[in-house]
């Protein structure tokens, strides 16, 4: 929550004093996050050996953007978006062992085209939290920090004072942890490869 309160600092910061219609936008994210099967082989604090299924979680995330660049058919703005956890279950074949976790805070940039149909690209730094619980295991979670890109359509209704917006949003980091042994590895390893996200809210 300390980051996100320094990153919406960073992002007010950048709004000049008066907000021109379209400038600022709030949304809610509901999207799935897709992971990838992983072995285990050095388990510790309650994990067994063996092969774990992909954990593919639903969640709703919460964004504010502000365009700072407006050239009317296109912008550029900068956003801050927050996930809290959002939980799969983690299981070995047909044995369920517990739940995997997964929650971050990014902040990063966009840039919109604004036709019939809009589109919507940006790149953004994550700082994920990925966490291992169930009976039997203690909670434990790793930290992992790196960059994805995402990309959108959809429309908006222009409107004298507030503009409602709907977008399809597709998002995968550029990097992606190797396969290792030990708690630490095994969780980013099963981290969120894939994320799709029905995006909507206003613009002011």
């Amino acid at each position: 929550m300390k980051i996100l309160s320094v990153a919406g600092c960073a992002l007010l910061a950048l709004a000049p004093a008066t907000v021109h219609a379209g400038g600022l936008e709030v949304g809610l994210l509901l999207d799935k996050q897709v992971g990838k099967a992983q072995a285990l082989t050095a388990p510790s604090n309650g994990l067994k050996a063996g092969n774990y299924d992909s954990v593919g979680p639903t969640g709703v995330g919460f964004r504010a953007a502000y365009t700072f660049l407006d050239l009317k058919v296109a912008g550029l703005g900068a956003a801050v978006t927050y996930h809290p956890k959002a939980e799969g279950d983690l299981k070995s074949g047909s044995t369920n062992l517990g739940k995997y976790g997964s929650e971050y805070t990014s902040v990063g940039l966009q840039a919109d085209w604004k036709f019939i149909v809009n589109l919507n690209a940006g790149i953004d730094y994550r700082f994920e939290k990925l966490t291992t619980s169930g009976s039997g295991l203690p909670i434990e979670s790793t930290n992992l920090g790196r960059p994805w890109v995402r990309a959108g359509v959809g429309f908006s209704a222009p409107m004298p004072v507030v503009s409602p917006f709907v977008r399809l949003e597709v998002a995968a980091p550029l990097t992606t942890p190797a396969k290792g042994d030990g708690n630490e590895e095994f969780r980013k390893a099963m981290a969120p490869s894939f994320q799709v996200a029905l995006y909507g809210g206003i613009r002011f």
